[in-house]
Order: C-alpha cells, then structure tokens, then sequence
C-alpha cells in the first residue's frame, strides 16, 4: 500500500504545527523514496501534506563502504527498499581512527537522521546509529505500519 504524498499547501511559518516535524519520522524505507521534496528548504512531505526533515529506520546493513578518514557509508535494507547512509566522523575519530567504529554487514541498526538528497539519490545523514536485537526489527515494522494509517488525513 503506497502513500498518497501531496505537497504542503500551507506556509512555512506554520509547518511546525504538524507534530511530525519535530519527531523523527518511523517509516519504511519505500515511504522515503517515495517522498517528495519541498522547493523551499530541505524537507520534505508525504502522505496527507505532512512534513519530514528527520527520520529514524530499522533494517539490516547490506554494505558498508569507508570513504575516507571522514566518512562511512551504510546501505541499509529493511525488505521495502535500501537506502544510503552516511556516517560523519568527528575531529577525535579522525584523528584517532582506532576509536571509530563500523557496523559490520549483516547487523540489524536502528539509525536516527536527517533525509536529504545527493546527487539526486535519496540519503540519511545518520545523527545516532545503533545495533538493536532482529527482535526490535519485527516491533519497528509494527510500530510503522500503525503509524503509516495516520499519514491519510493532514495535521491540521
């Protein structure tokens, strides 16, 4: 069952009325593909003219690709689509790469971050990414699913 995502016709200053943009988001990955982008800032809206700019997805880490000393790149799967994400390091984790860790593939992470696009591919520049037990992969999906029903009438 897809989203039926529609723009956000009200202005700006009233986009912090929709509870959803202050929380992160717990939806699918396919939700997020499908969202569609503001032309104003970087959020963006789905399902009945809700707002995003953070998310939080549960899956399992398909690939891991270290860039740099700054960067790790995550592709994470959670059986709706795969999506990116990107790990910043801090000044200490660079300077010490030691200190820095990777999740390695086949770990099942609950990531916290913001939705962006580069070079027109769809992201997550992950603010907190956790290893969680496969048990809390099958509650995620559940607390998504409930949640996904509320997206159908707007916030207002």
């Amino acid at each position: 069952m897809n989203l039926d995502n529609t723009p956000c016709t009200r202005p700006p200053e009233d986009w912090g009325l929709d509870p959803l943009f202050w929380v992160s988001a717990k939806l699918f990955i396919g939700d997020f593909h499908l969202a569609i982008p503001s032309d104003l800032t970087s959020v963006y809206f789905i399902g009945n003219q809700h707002i995003v700019r953070s998310v939080e997805i549960v899956g399992i880490v398909v690939s891991v690709s270290t860039r740099s000393l700054k960067l790790t790149e995550y592709l994470v799967d959670d059986g709706t689509g795969i999506i990116l994400c990107a790990e910043f390091t801090t000044p200490e984790e660079q300077s010490d790469p030691e200190t820095r860790y990777s999740h390695p593939l086949g770990e099942t992470v609950l990531i916290e971050g913001r939705l962006s696009d580069f070079r027109n591919e769809r992201q997550v520049i992950i603010r907190s990414i956790k290893s969680i037990d496969p048990n809390q992969e099958t509650l995620g999906w559940l607390e998504r699913l409930a949640l996904r029903d509320n997206l159908a009438s707007p916030y207002i």
